[in-house]
């Protein structure tokens, strides 16, 4: 069952002009699963899944196995994968019997190969990949509903170090490929989202891309930072076509790297001011009508949670004992967080927190 509710630390960002927002109650959630890392997670038709990687210390070495959990409304459970060895990035949840999550696992000779599973209620199968895939080692990286299919981002890196990426439809026991040109300004693609099968967005390193049906083409952001740096777009809300949102980090002089959040009001993009401090922004949900971003320093692995108000991203309380958030879902009132347990051991614990704003009568999460 879940432990008492406890207020996490509350960090402050001076942005001038804007208001502080309501704290947030965070509970932590048992998790169980071992040594992990959780990257996403995500509910649908009644079922909450969290993916990632379990680590085992083999001797000297650290071997690496995907992870796919399901909240039971008391506790995670976890399932055993299509594969042995690997990892999960991304999932997509339909329903109790529909589930698709992607990753990597190992590949027979040089390095990974990009790895799509899905669970029917009762067990994972492993999707075939297309016989066109990437050279080199390859994972899929994101995955978005597209009709009755899926949409996968792919990543590949060849011998040579050199960077690809692909999109590709799965449905129907089918592969299609979209086209590539006007894509490869991504090197790594961490999510993407269709409105439409002629409307697709895709983001990640080096920035964003449409997909209008035919061709690819890149989405100038308007970003101040240092020239000749990547920055990255970790996550895309698509709410309506003038209201779509993007949080991510940006190259920074000072701070190394920062936390980065843009929204398009179907004209034009705009950054929002957002915390002034090393760190980098993973993911973004609507918790009672207002944005909130969760991600972390990966320096310190601390959490960062900020909310928007007064027109900037400003800090508000993080879930007690939380380290590294990688990703959160919304369920009602109720925010879900998911990542690392604070650091306190040489591997990575996974962590899960839930919170509700701090309004009154609290209300129960499940």
């Amino acid at each position: 069952m879940l432990t008492s509710v406890v207020t996490g630390l509350l960090l402050t960002t001076t942005v001038a002009g804007a208001a502080a927002p309501a704290p947030i109650d965070w509970t932590e959630t048992p998790t169980e699963l071992g040594s992990a890392v959780l990257y996403t997670t995500e509910r649908a038709d009644g079922a909450q899944w969290s993916v990632g990687i379990s680590l085992e210390q083999d001797g000297e070495a650290l071997r690496f196995h995907p992870l796919a959990a399901y909240w039971d409304g008391k506790a995670w459970r976890r399932t055993e994968s299509a594969v042995a060895d690997g990892r999960l990035d991304d999932l997509l949840v339909r329903s109790r019997n529909d589930v698709w999550a992607v990753g990597a696992t190992e590949g027979p000779t040089y390095g990974d190969r990009a790895l799509l599973q899905r669970w029917n209620g009762k067990a994972w199968s492993r999707v075939t990949n297309p016989p066109e895939l990437l050279e080199g080692s390859s994972q899929y990286t994101a995955v978005t509903a597209a009709g009755t299919g899926v949409l996968v981002g792919e990543a590949a890196t060849d011998a040579e170090g050199n960077y690809q990426t692909a999109v590709r439809r799965y449905a129907g026991g089918k592969w299609t490929a979209l086209p590539s040109a006007g894509l490869q300004h991504i090197s790594y693609l961490d999510d993407l989202e269709q409105v439409s099968p002629k409307d697709v967005w895709a983001a990640g390193i080096g920035g964003v891309a449409r997909y209008d049906g035919k061709a690819w083409r890149e989405v100038k952001l308007p970003i101040d930072m240092p020239a000749d740096r990547q920055f990255e777009i970790a996550q895309l809300v698509v709410r309506a076509a003038d209201d779509i949102w993007a949080v991510g980090e940006k190259p920074s002089e000072e701070y190394w790297r920062q936390p980065l959040a843009l929204h398009f009001d179907g004209k034009k993009w705009t950054e929002i001011a957002a915390p002034v401090r090393t760190g980098q922004f993973h993911d973004l949900e609507f918790v009672d009508g207002r944005p909130v971003a969760v991600g972390g320093d990966p320096t310190t692995q601390e959490p960062i949670v900020a909310e928007l108000s007064g027109g900037a991203f400003i800090e508000t309380t993080t879930p007690p004992g939380a380290g590294y958030l990688h990703g959160s879902t919304v369920v009602g009132r109720c925010l879900w967080a998911v990542g690392v347990a604070a650091p306190g051991g040489t591997i990575e614990q996974p962590y899960v927190a839930v919170g509700t704003h701090q309004t009154g009568t609290p209300k129960p999460c499940r």
